[in-house]
């Protein structure tokens, strides 16, 4: 039986990664005391480890050229950024206990699996970077792009940490009293975050846009 052609095999582990990344949203099933959470993280980062080896197997293709080495990695970012943010508010009670992070062995866990997130994404954009190697990867179009999209990154931004202070300033006593420092810390990161979620966005949306204008 002839093996799976390079495309057969990143289509199929992207669809493993795909697969792992719900069971680690999941974390259990129903009443079953099943570690779905820890297997899909596994599962996540076993698939994502081995579609960077098919994507390094992939032949060039013209479909591929005509997307600019920025349009990939934006919308990549959009999905792995995306998936933290989820991971994030999902995680969120976890920093609730006033108690340093550290010392914490709930918000220590959420860490982690936040943190594997951002290693796949990272692992997964710098093999990108390498296959398109010997390439032009940012012309005046690219800059053009990065700085509208910064520009309502940092709108997100200022926008979540604006929220944030008005929610700490505004609040009564007794409310601001259910509120930890490590969990208003979380909340400013994930401002940070959907600032870079929506950098994400928007540099995906230009580029798409700007490809069906040309084609």
């Amino acid at each position: 039986m002839p093996a799976p052609s390079p495309r057969t095999r990143l289509f199929i582990w992207l669809l493993l990664a795909g697969i792992g990344l719900a069971l680690f949203f999941s974390g259990g099933y129903r009443d079953l005391p099943l570690p779905l959470g820890w297997f899909g993280s596994f599962l996540f980062v076993a698939a994502v480890w081995f579609s960077v080896d098919a994507l390094h197997r992939v032949p060039h293709s013209e479909a591929e050229a005509q997307i600019a080495h920025g349009e990939w990695q934006a919308w990549i970012g959009v999905a792995f950024v995306g998936a933290v943010i989820v991971a994030s508010l999902q995680n969120a009670p976890a920093f609730l206990p006033e108690l340093p992070i550290g010392r914490n062995p709930d918000a220590g866990v959420a860490g982690k699996r936040i943190g594997t997130l951002f290693v796949a994404w990272l692992v997964l954009a710098h093999v990108l970077r390498q296959r398109w190697g010997g390439k032009v990867l940012v012309d005046e179009r690219d800059r053009q792009i990065e700085r509208v999209a910064s520009l309502w990154g940092r709108g997100a931004f200022t926008v979540g940490v604006i929220g944030i202070a008005l929610l700490l300033g505004f609040s009564d006593t007794e409310r601001l009293q259910g509120i930890s420092h490590p969990f208003i810390a979380q909340m400013l990161m994930l401002a940070l975050l959907c600032g870079l979620w929506f950098d994400q966005v928007v540099a995906a949306v230009l580029y798409w846009r700007d490809r069906r204008a040309v084609a």
